[in-house]
């Protein structure tokens, strides 16, 4: 079992990504309940601002859960979404937006600007999350918005593991807004989920993908351990799993 400082910074490639985010995609529509309340709530405030984006780009679309909350509150002319794994094509294709296999993290691909650059749940797993945010502020159309939800290190607290490398804190977050763009939105919020037993607790990370910084592989001695170790949090509704979300949206001025 890994009993590593929670200040380390996980390493993990994007072949790994792939392979969690493939093995949990049947699971992750119904598991991924926290991922879905930020995706809704981030079209919300958006939605807010602008009835009508012209030109949008989805970073790390996935199943599509922002995709479809923003379908449900605003419009757009074009609508680009990217994402690791092109099994995610089945979901968004069907809501009439483009989509390609590609890496947001680097998104020198991208061709032309944007008036909204958004992402859910996404940018905790990127390596360098200054310079790719530097990356997507050149690509946006003056008075453009970049938008974004992703988790705080707050974010299963209980689990003793590396966290994910950008599992920033919400000042540290805002410390990286690149030049030229201004604060519209910046705040944080906890959801807490529960469950019956540890056990419940791990299966639910596995089938979100969020293995990030936790062995695949447990020998019977560690899981036992790491079950008793986790009896400290049992409450009266469960065994929780706290989770940070934190919702970032910059405006580009001009």
């Amino acid at each position: 079992m890994y009993n590593g400082s929670v200040g380390q910074r996980a390493k993990i490639s994007r072949e790994q990504l792939r392979r969690r985010f493939r093995r949990a995609m049947p699971s992750y529509e119904k598991a991924a309940v926290v991922q879905k309340r930020m995706a809704e709530r981030l079209a919300e405030v958006l939605a807010e601002l602008s009835s009508f984006y012209p030109r949008v780009l989805e970073i790390g679309a996935g199943t599509g859960f922002f995709t479809r909350a923003a379908k449900e509150r605003f419009s757009w002319s074009l609508y680009l979404a990217c994402d690791l794994l092109p099994e995610c094509a089945c979901f968004l294709e069907p809501l009439g937006v483009h989509f390609v296999v590609a890496n947001g993290e680097d998104p020198s691909w991208v061709r032309g600007t944007f008036d909204l650059i958004v992402s859910n749940a996404v940018f905790q797993w990127f390596e360098d999350l200054g310079e790719s945010l530097l990356a997507l502020a050149e690509r946006l159309s003056p008075g453009g918005f970049l938008a974004f939800t992703t988790f705080g290190p707050d974010t299963m607290r209980e689990i003793p593991r590396e966290p994910p490398p950008g599992l920033l804190s919400l000042p540290r977050l805002t410390s990286l807004k690149p030049p030229g763009l201004e604060e519209i939105r910046a705040f944080r919020w906890q959801e807490v989920l529960y469950f019956e037993e540890p056990l419940a607790v791990l299966r639910h990370i596995r089938e979100t993908g969020a293995l990030g910084g936790l062995p695949t592989r447990w020998s019977l001695r560690a899981l036992k351990a790491w079950q008793q170790s986790y009896e400290r949090y049992k409450l009266e509704k469960g065994y929780p799993l706290t989770f940070e979300p934190i919702l970032v949206i910059w405006r580009k001025v001009g």
